[in-house]
């Protein structure tokens, strides 16, 4: 009997040790901490490298951050950076390169996204579907920035080719309800250019000097003006702002810039000031009224002859030297500004100055 009890007792001591050991195994295999730190070491080093093989170097990361992570028994560390590589390089062929290189180490590419202008591209990398490194690269920001203006299209349909030739980004400000003026607006948005509308404004010497259709003028009345720049909206449709044509009386009174910027910051426009006048209240008046504004810099054809303009043009070449941004404005009826803005290009280019719109220097 008492060698039966001890069987017994044997026996159940074996099942405690089994399912001891059995949980022990269960532990080891599914609680067990398992740690990716060097996994995301290692991705890290061969994204590093492979930049440095493509010209990137240390001064160029301009943001790193690194944060440990845990997510149930796994811990990581995730790698978030930004980084300014050379434009030598396409951002497909830092893409390429750097997939290549992950894949050598069996790392996978998650997400991969390229910015509409091909400037900034985005990758998520990692293992084990765990994010390891967020990495944005971006091409250098120029310091420099210049805009172009081409005033008073709209008369005439075949003047805008001379300046779209030279295959730089220009505003084009359209004059309101002549012959070609919607025509104009929509080929031209429709070609990736900005569009404003060069809005009529009553000049000193009115009515003997006359600005043309839809003009603003000192004798109408908020209700009127608000008419009158809708009207004009109408016939230059897609328009991202507005500046103003003439305009050296009118743009004076502030007044009427408050009634005629209240109705453009309505519409969603910015205003751009052509400083026709000296006595302009159009940048203080949008201040007040929390409204974007630019003003011009320099008047590039004022003479309509070659040597002017390139004197003209060094003035704004040095004011974005200076100051680090520039508008010109030229217009499109001129003679000599297409082919003297086409030379110049090159030496804007040389010291760093990208062409820029308006829009984008209000960024």
């Amino acid at each position: 009997m008492a060698r039966r009890k001890r069987k017994i007792r044997k026996s159940t001591f074996l099942i405690i040790v089994t399912i001891a050991l059995l949980a022990a195994v269960y532990y080891y295999l599914k609680i067990k901490p398992v740690d990716y730190t060097g996994l995301s070491q290692e991705i890290d080093l061969a994204v590093n490298d492979r930049l440095v093989e493509l010209g990137v170097t240390s001064k160029d990361l301009t943001k790193i951050y690194r944060e440990e992570r845990k997510e149930n028994n796994i811990s990581w560390v995730a790698v978030t950076k930004e980084v300014e590589v050379p434009r030598e390089v396409s951002m497909v062929s830092y893409q390429k390169s750097l997939t290549d290189c992950l894949k050598q180490i069996g790392a996978d590419v998650y997400e991969a996204k390229l910015s509409d202008r091909g400037d900034l591209l985005s990758m998520k990398i990692g293992k084990h579907s765990l994010v390891m490194q967020s990495i944005l690269l971006r091409y250098p920001r120029a310091k420099y920035r210049v805009a172009i203006v081409i005033d008073d299209l709209g008369q005439r349909k075949d003047l805008a080719k001379n300046f779209l030739r030279l295959n730089i980004p220009i505003s084009f400000a359209i004059l309101p309800q002549l012959p070609y003026s919607s025509l104009l607006a929509k080929e031209l948005k429709n070609s990736g250019y900005e569009t404003i509308l060069h809005l009529p404004m009553e000049p000193e010497g009115y009515p003997e000097t006359n600005p043309g259709p839809g003009a603003l003028l000192l004798s109408m009345n908020s209700s009127q003006i608000e008419s009158a720049i809708l009207r004009n909206l109408k016939s230059v449709p897609g328009v991202s702002g507005a500046s103003n044509h003439e305009g050296s009386r009118f743009t004076g009174s502030r007044e009427k810039m408050v009634k005629a910027l209240t109705v453009l910051q309505r519409e969603g426009l910015f205003f751009f000031d052509s400083q026709t006048s000296p006595h302009s209240v159009a940048k203080d008046v949008a201040f007040e009224l929390g409204m974007r504004v630019l003003s011009n810099d320099v008047f590039l054809d004022i003479e309509d002859e070659y040597g002017s303009i390139s004197q003209q043009l060094e003035k704004l070449h040095r004011k974005v030297l200076e100051s680090g941004t520039g508008i010109g404005i030229g217009h499109v009826t001129r003679k000599f500004t297409a082919d003297v803005l086409g030379e110049y290009i090159r030496k804007f280019e040389e010291d760093d100055i990208e062409f820029v719109t308006l829009s984008e220097l209000l960024k």
